[in-house]
């Protein structure tokens, strides 16, 4: 039996290798797990502005061209639905979770001069197709706000009144475009006002650090 505590040793040092390689395999396994993460990633994000920058030369060819055709038809016919004025200090329509929730638009208007204007819908298909991506996490949302968000806004606030009758009749919700204008809006409103606000902060700092009279309370 002089040969079974060299065997126990063999193997003793073979199961204590066994558990460093095994280690060693775990860690080179994590680092390539966490690579592969890196490289889609990497890929992921590749493809997001690929995406966005193809979006950005859609709108400039195809959304543009529609928008104008919709405006030249909508004045050439005499159209008059657009024509929103809503009562002073209150906007032309309110959304709120997706949907317009209050609005200042002519029904009447809509239901009759709608139909005779087929370029109407058209832009907001194709302005739709844009907004897709967008909304879905999919297109860099960054390069197309920088690029197209205030001719988008513009375009959505204009024909708002289009979206909410087809709503209405159930013939089209525009949900990517509702999402992405109400998104990229309150960005808009926010950059606007961002200077106004730095100033009275400035000016609300300058005035606490004004030195009092020495006869005034404290």
């Amino acid at each position: 039996m002089c040969w079974f505590p060299t065997v126990r040793a063999i193997l003793e040092l073979l199961y204590f290798v066994a558990g460093i390689v095994i280690a060693v395999a775990a860690v080179l396994a994590l680092k390539q797990i966490g690579l592969t993460k890196q490289i889609a990633k990497t890929n992921a994000r590749r493809e997001s502005v690929k995406l966005a920058a193809e979006l950005c030369k859609y709108f400039a060819e195809t959304v543009a061209r529609a928008w104008t055709e919709a405006n030249e038809d909508y004045r050439k016919l005499g159209l008059k639905f657009l024509g929103v004025v809503p009562p002073q200090g209150q906007p032309a329509f309110l959304i709120q979770n997706g949907e317009i929730v209050s609005h200042h638009f002519n029904l009447k208007q809509l239901a009759e001069e709608l139909p005779r204007i087929n370029s109407a819908i058209t832009y907001l298909n194709v302005l739709e197709a844009f907004a897709i991506p967008f909304a879905a996490g999919v297109a860099d949302e960054d390069i197309g706000y920088r690029e197209t968000a205030r001719p988008f806004c513009q375009g959505v606030q204009l024909f708002m009144p289009v979206i909410f009758q087809l709503r209405a009749e159930n013939k089209g919700r525009f949900e990517s475009i509702v999402k992405l204008y109400t998104m990229w809006n309150q960005r808009l409103v926010l950059e606007t006002v961002a200077p106004v606000m730095k100033v009275m902060q400035q000016l609300q700092d300058a005035e606490k650090s004004r030195i009092k009279p020495i006869d005034q309370d404290f």
